[in-house]
């Protein structure tokens, strides 16, 4: 018991110095100095610090002392600061400033804690600054280093003070009291995206309903994928989705998005489907009196808009407010004039409402009565035999007396070629010169009907772009009508526009041969379009790589000595692939002649044209086995039975199947099935088959493009053209029904138009297999329609909308495509941009594609050459086209004489490759202003312009000053470059997943791979392929064809990036072709340390601890770094049997994201629990012992806290550096016995 109380007095005393240290310890060095804002960034007086606590307590600054000079400087609360303490919580920032007054003035909205101080001046050349705790002792010194103009920032409060590399200048001003510009820290959760539905709750059946999404809104990026599901069932994957109900009842529309981190949102919306709308009545009118539709022009002369024409016959002036003018499809206008008594008012639409063969024109006024009404041409009204002539351009249609409306609009209007336009009506029928008949006789005779022509009536027959030396360039024309034409008035035009005019006579199927037509014709590729005198497009020709916008019917290019010539004289079946052939012998001017292909002197093909064995019927994907079922027919057109004994198939591979035996009777068919030729036709994609003769001459060829339907084939039609049909006729006279009789549309529009102006919609590329007359109906996704081949129409609210056509043919067979239009500020296009300055003086002086450490501190530094100041207002800078999205200079945006200016990477959000890049300076439109490419990247260092404008690597990095040269290798690899756009056909590279990002981003590429990760898995519009490297393979549309994981494909597209990510963008199913099934493959056992850029699209495999468990991801640690695991929607993982600690293995696709990598599991099997940490273990043992150790140490406590106050009368009393050193014993006596205690 003696020896047990000393004991027991000991560890009082102990524990009492114990609980001494523990009150100071927040006297630490989480405090620390985070901005400065010395001379430059403000004058003396106004001068400031911040400090930063960054640890994981509060800490307690009372006495803490700012250390300038070599004095000490104290520090106490300013009376304006919003806390009232010298406590600095955990991630809290705090000013110290020189004068809290001006502070205030100059920073009135700061709430951080602001102690007032006093100092001299901080010198921006730099000087030596600290912070000393309440005993003195110094938590942080250094010297800082100089500035320009605005605050020095610290990048990342855990490195180093006196890392000359972790402190930056702020590109414009400061950052008091909030996180520094050049932070590098990832301290913000990625905030959840808010999804929106725009629409009605309410929609009729077969009636379009559309749904906006375009206000949903991520807060921290941008919204990356969006999907509607109806009922659960997917109906759409854009930020539009336009839908039609085809039954009533009440649908549960909703919503998915997903932002650029990989956070998801969803939202819904009940609508109620109702019966179809009433019809709007019969257009009869309710009255004689009132005003009357007097004259309209439903077909404008080029240029022009068309307009109606109200006459007031009353003796009154009517206000139009509130009245409104319809067409068949609904409203077009809504006036708001007055008219006065007996006068005309002219109401012009802006875009193309009245269809020129015939329509309906009805007047209401504001009491929804139907006032008037005008039917014209064919408009089906229920009684067309009254209908109003539909006339063309330039004439209008207008009442004969001015007011008359007998109820007959056959009988009240007429046809005028004086158009009085807004004035009173003056009928002068149209007049067609007639030549004299040279017979005499006095006889009056009668006018001869306008002569107008159809499509293909008169033909491009043949073609020479590239002529031998000597020889000129000609286009020859065919007549294939009956009677002479006369070519006064039309033209032909090139791919670039130019005209050339016609004149002279084409006899009945005769020639004319145009020689040397203006513009050129391109030796690659081109188009030659045909006009008849009243701009009908009589017939057109694309050969060579010239994008029409479907190049797989393309014509081959004649390359010299070759002329390009239509197989038959006149014969056309709207297919330049199958119409035209090569030949060596030119007939300018008479019959074609087809002659030996030659390519340097050598035979390549001969085609046959006296044989009479067509390929006539092929079947690409059968139901069932394609080895079984697969087919290619032959037929016999001759009289004659022929051997076909050593002839030949092959497809659009080199491998030929030679024909054993077999002979075709005249009129008989042959079929030859794949099982027999080991010919495998592609599903996707497209092909060719092809047929030889015993000598190798080509006989007949068929080409088909896209995508081969199932149970579909591909057949030869009478006319020699081709068509897919759903009628199998294997051995027998081919049937065209269903798909094949569908028009094949061609849009012809720009993609990127500007809010305001009118847009051309052109359709006239459409062709129909049959020939057949078609209609055309736009719906342009913003609540408007239209009809007509070509239309215009104006947009007046920016966003993406989905232009729907329709074009149905005589037979009622109906084709639809759609194409997104993107609606842009007008800004963002030439016209639109007003310079102030000379933009040209703006040049790239400096940036920097990889800082060390982290990449958010990448810039881009922009340097005024010239003598004035340059708005850059509506001004891009970019990286290489097709990688991130460009930044615009926000209003406002001035660049001073002589003034750098920097934009950085958490502004403009650019991010720059660490491989090869471009950073380019752009008018708003897009076009380039300078473009500075670059390569061989090095870490730390800033690509930079010498005063030759030669680009080389320094280490000095200067942002916002002059360009310093430093010792770095001076790696010239560019000068500034141009590029001038392009209609030529990019060129397809065949690369390894090992060597893809070899090659450039906008290259197009053809690699094959392993599916990893099936669409729909990780996101709805991407997979991933894998062989050793892996990469994403992208496709907006996401018509995916069906994918299994272990699939081995071959994809062709174009090299894009994502957020730092390479990837593949695709632009159809066709792009991707299935090669064979392999075993699924197996993931890469990476250390978590390595997992960067080289292991970027890999499937991987890592092992650790979970550190962090979240809603959407967790972090695993294996030792050597850690990594965020990310749970995709589509992956499935259950995340309540997971919990922080676990052991794991952990699989998946290596994906970056712009704060990092993260590891995308695919599904539940990717996640192997393994085992417990035994920190996690002796964590839970800890808790466990816990409650046992509370009463004891309670009890310690108290007594150590009775004796804490006679410790202190002590240490007041005693005297030197022996106490200090006393108090240090003791204190690692207390930690020694507190960890024994723990223990």
């Amino acid at each position: 018991m003696k020896n047990f109380k000393p004991t027991i007095l000991f560890v009082v005393f102990v524990m009492a110095i114990f609980l001494f240290f523990n009150s100071v310890r927040s006297e630490n060095s989480d405090i620390v100095i985070n901005e400065i804002c010395s001379t430059g960034c403000a004058s003396s007086g106004h001068q400031w610090i911040e400090i930063y606590n960054k640890g994981t307590v509060a800490t307690d600054v009372t006495g803490w002392k700012f250390y300038e000079d070599e004095t000490n400087h104290s520090l106490s609360l300013a009376s304006s600061s919003t806390e009232q303490d010298f406590i600095i919580q955990s991630g809290e920032y705090a000013l110290i400033v020189q004068n809290d007054l001006y502070f205030f003035e100059d920073n009135p909205d700061v709430t951080s804690t602001v102690f007032d101080s006093s100092w001299g001046t901080l010198n921006k050349s730099g000087e030596e600054i600290a912070l000393k705790n309440s005993a003195g002792d110094l938590t942080e010194q250094f010297t800082y280093q100089a500035i320009s103009n605005f605050s020095l920032e610290r990048k990342d409060s855990a490195e180093l003070i006196t890392d000359e590399n972790n402190w930056q200048e702020h590109v414009s001003s400061h950052t008091a009291g909030q996180p520094n510009y050049w932070n590098t820290e990832d301290t913000e959760e990625n905030q959840i995206p808010t999804a929106v539905i725009a629409g009605s709750s309410t929609a009729y059946i077969d009636q379009e309903a559309m749904f906006d999404a375009s206000d949903s809104s991520d807060l921290d990026g941008i919204i990356s994928s969006y999907e509607w599901l109806l009922d659960g069932v997917s109906v759409g994957g854009s930020g539009i989705l336009n839908y039609i109900f085809t039954t009533t009842g009440t649908f549960n529309l909703i919503l998915n998005i997903e932002d650029d981190d990989g956070a998801f949102a969803s939202t819904s919306l009940g609508v109620l489907v109702e019966s179809e709308k009433e019809e709007e009545p019969e257009a009869v009118a309710t009255t004689t009196s009132g005003l009357i539709i007097n004259e309209f022009v439903s077909d404008p002369v080029s240029g022009e808009n068309e307009w109606i024409e109200i006459y007031n016959p009353t003796t009154s002036s009517i206000d139009l407010t509130g009245w409104k003018l319809y067409d068949g499809m609904g409203s077009i206008a809504s006036p708001t004039s007055t008219i006065e008594a007996g006068g005309f008012f002219v109401i012009e639409l802006s875009s193309s409402k009245l269809n020129n063969s015939g329509d309906i024109i009805i007047l209401k006024n504001d009491l929804d009565e139907i006032v008037d009404s005008v039917s014209y041409g064919d408009w089906d009204d229920g009684d067309t035999s009254d209908n109003a002539l539909a006339v063309s351009d330039p004439n209008s249609i207008a009442r004969i007396i001015n007011g008359q409306n007998t109820g007959n609009n056959k009988n009240d209007f007429a046809e005028t070629t004086t158009v009085t336009k807004g004035a009173s009506n003056q009928i002068a029928a149209p007049v067609v010169s007639v030549p004299s008949s040279g017979g005499g006789g006095g006889g009056t005779v009668e006018p001869a009907p306008t002569v107008t022509y159809s499509r293909s009536e008169v033909v491009i027959n043949e073609i020479v772009s590239d002529p031998t030396d000597g020889a000129v360039e000609f286009v020859e024309l065919y007549n294939r009508t009956a009677s002479s034409v006369d070519l006064a008035g039309w033209w032909i035009e090139d791919g670039g526009e130019s005209k050339t005019n016609l004149n002279g006579n084409i006899s009945v199927r005769s020639f004319k041969t145009i020689e040397s037509p203006k513009g050129n014709l391109n030796n690659s590729g081109d188009s030659i379009v045909l006009f008849a005198p009243d701009g009908t497009k009589i017939d057109q020709v694309t050969y060579g790589t010239w994008d029409d916008g479907n190049i797989s019917d393309n014509a081959p290019a004649p390359d010299d000595p070759l002329s390009l010539i239509r197989k038959i004289d006149g014969q056309d079946g709207n297919n330049d692939y199958y119409d035209f052939v090569l030949t060596s012998t030119i007939t300018p001017g008479s019959s074609n002649i087809v002659s030996v292909v030659t390519e340097g002197g050598e035979v390549v093909e001969q085609l046959l044209t006296s044989a009479q064995i067509k390929i006539n019927e092929i079947m690409p994907n059968p139901v069932g086995s394609d080895n079984e079922d697969e087919f290619i027919e032959l037929k016999n057109e001759g009289s004659e039975t022929i051997n076909l004994k050593n002839w030949f198939l092959s497809d659009s591979t080199s491998k030929k199947y030679k024909i054993t035996q077999g002979s075709i009777k005249s009129g008989d068919f042959i079929v030859f099935k794949r099982s027999m030729t080991g010919i495998a036709l592609n599903n996707t994609g497209g092909d060719e088959v092809k047929l030889y003769s015993t000598n190798s001459s080509l006989v007949d060829s068929v080409k088909y493009a896209g995508r081969a339907g199932e149970s579909e084939t591909y057949a030869r039609k009478d006319d020699g053209t081709w068509a897919w049909t759903i009628k199998t006729t294997s051995g027998k006279a081919n049937i065209i029904e269903g798909v094949s009789a569908a028009p094949i549309i061609s849009i012809d529009v720009d993609t990127e138009v500007a809010q305001g102006e009118s847009v051309i919609f052109d359709a006239s590329d459409t062709t129909d297999p049959e020939a057949e007359e078609m209609s055309f109906e736009w719906d342009f996704g913003d609540g408007t329609n239209d009809e007509g081949i070509v239309v215009e129409h104006i947009f007046n609210n920016e966003g993406v909308y989905g232009v729907k056509l329709k074009a149905t043919d005589g037979s009622g067979n109906v084709s639809e495509k759609q194409v997104i239009i993107t609606v842009k500020n007008v800004l963002d296009f030439v016209g639109g941009y007003f310079e102030s300055g000379n933009i040209s003086k703006i040049k790239i002086s400096e940036f920097i594609p990889n800082p060390e450490g982290s990449d958010t501190t990448e810039f881009i530094e922009l340097y005024n050459s010239g003598d004035e100041e340059i708005d850059l207002s509506g001004i891009k800078i970019d990286d290489e086209e097709g990688g991130s999205r460009a930044y615009t200079f926000p209003n406002g945006t001035i660049i001073q004489p002589g003034e750098y200016f920097i934009v950085g990477r958490q502004d403009s959000k650019l991010a720059l490759n660490n491989t090869s890049d471009s950073v380019r300076l752009l008018y708003p439109d897009g076009t380039i202003l300078q473009e500075v490419r670059y390569d061989d990247v090095l870490e730390g260092a800033s690509y930079i312009a010498d005063e030759n404008e030669k680009w080389l690597w320094t280490s000095a990095v200067t942002a916002g000053k002059e360009n310093i040269i430093s010792s770095v290798a001076l790696l010239a690899k560019t000068k500034t470059v141009s590029r001038a756009k392009s209609k030529m056909i990019k060129p397809i590279i065949n690369t390894t997943l090992e060597k893809l990002r070899d090659e450039d981003i906008g290259d197009k590429v053809k690699v094959v791979g392993i599916v990893a990760v099936e669409p729909g898995v990780l996101g709805s519009q991407y997979f991933y392929i894998v062989g050793s490297p892996g990469v994403q393979v992208y496709m907006y549309k996401k018509d995916f064809p069906d994918l299994k994981v272990g699939d081995r494909v071959e994809v062709t597209g174009e090299i894009s990036e994502a957020y730092g990510e390479t990837r593949i963008k695709l632009v159809d199913r066709g792009d991707i072709k299935v090669i064979d099934h392999q075993a699924s493959p197996v993931p890469k056992s990476v250390e978590i340390a390595d997992l960067q850029e080289p292991y970027e699209g890999w499937l991987v495999q890592v092992s650790g601890e979970i550190t962090e468990l979240k809603s959407s991801y967790m972090y695993v640690d294996d030792g050597t770094e850690e990594i965020k695991v990310y749970f995709k929607r589509g992956a499935g993982i259950n995340k309540k049997i997971l919990q922080a600690g676990d052991l794991v293995k952990v699989s998946g696709l290596l994906a970056q994201t712009k704060t990092g990598y993260q590891i995308l599991p695919r599904s539940q099997e990717d996640i192997k629990k393994t085992g417990v940490a035994e920190s996690f273990v002796t964590k839970i043992e800890n808790e466990e012992g816990e409650e046992k150790k509370e009463t004891v140490e309670k009890y310690l406590t108290a007594t150590a806290g009775g004796l804490t106050s006679i410790l202190v009368g002590l240490f007041a009393k005693a005297r030197g550096a022996g106490v200090v050193g006393f108090a240090r014993r003791m204190t690692g006596v207390a930690v020694a016995v507190v960890k024994r205690r723990k223990g």
